[in-house]
């Protein structure tokens, strides 16, 4: 391991020397970008574990960034940003049912939704590709606060009869808000923190494209409602398109 990261840095370190466009310690800019999340839950130490990491689907929700680039030195860079984040995961089930001549089958979705206030600071190395532009490679810590959420659950329940070989169907939804601390009245924690890892593209007139991965590292089970060692995180896998200057 200690001698893949040496070599990666050597790489690293040659490409910045010898590439014609550089980012040295006295640039900075400043941009935004905007996206699309795919998130989900992972649960770890919980009986039941394996069996509900794998049952659940990912939130498709949005990301929104604005960030600024500071030079340390050639080609190596701190990024800071602030950070909208739509997080959560979705169930999905089916469930069937027969007694006599009658079949009842219930499809639910239950679909949880964060919204989360990120502050990420990575650290990103810059790959120049001549003339283009640079690949950028980086990762960080980020702390998060859940300001909002919804659990949504939807249910569609289908009555056949089997011998007269009709249905009848019919569908319910409900909503509710929920609610972040550490009592145990609380839905999930308030707070989170974890690491980014991103891969991007930024062309030489601003223009960038990237993807980034969240790995929640604290538990979002309220502090109060914790027993063992059970821990609930976030997994986040995200596409940026975006603009910087």
């Amino acid at each position: 391991m200690k001698k893949l990261l040496l070599s990666a840095s050597v790489i690293l370190l040659a490409t910045g020397a010898f590439a014609q466009n550089t980012m040295s310690g006295s640039d900075a800019r400043f941009g935004i970008k905007a996206g699309v999340n795919l998130a989900r839950f992972h649960a770890s130490d919980f009986d039941g574990s394996s069996t509900f990491n794998d049952n659940v689907k990912d939130n498709v929700g949005f990301n929104v960034t604005a960030f600024a680039d500071f030079g340390v030195g050639n080609n190596f860079f701190i990024q800071p940003g602030v950070s909208l984040q739509n997080k959560g995961a979705k169930f999905e089930s089916t469930d069937a049912l027969t007694v006599g001549n009658s079949t009842t089958t219930i499809v639910s979705s239950n679909k949880t939704s964060l919204m989360t206030i990120e502050v990420p600071v990575n650290a990103v190395f810059r790959i120049p590709t001549g003339d283009a532009g640079a690949v950028q490679i980086s990762a960080g810590p980020y702390i998060g606060f859940n300001v909002s959420g919804k659990n949504k659950l939807e249910s569609t329940t289908t009555i056949r009869n089997n011998t007269t070989n009709t249905s009848s169907v019919s569908n319910s939804s409900s909503e509710d808000d929920l609610s972040f601390g550490t009592a145990t009245d609380k839905d999930y924690s308030g707070t989170e923190f974890g690491a980014n890892f991103g891969l991007a593209y930024r062309t030489n007139s601003g223009f960038l494209v990237g993807a980034n991965y969240g790995l929640g590292l604290s538990n979002l089970v309220p502090k109060d409602s914790r027993s063992g060692d059970g821990k609930l995180t976030n997994r986040v896998l995200g596409f940026t398109v975006g603009y910087s200057f």
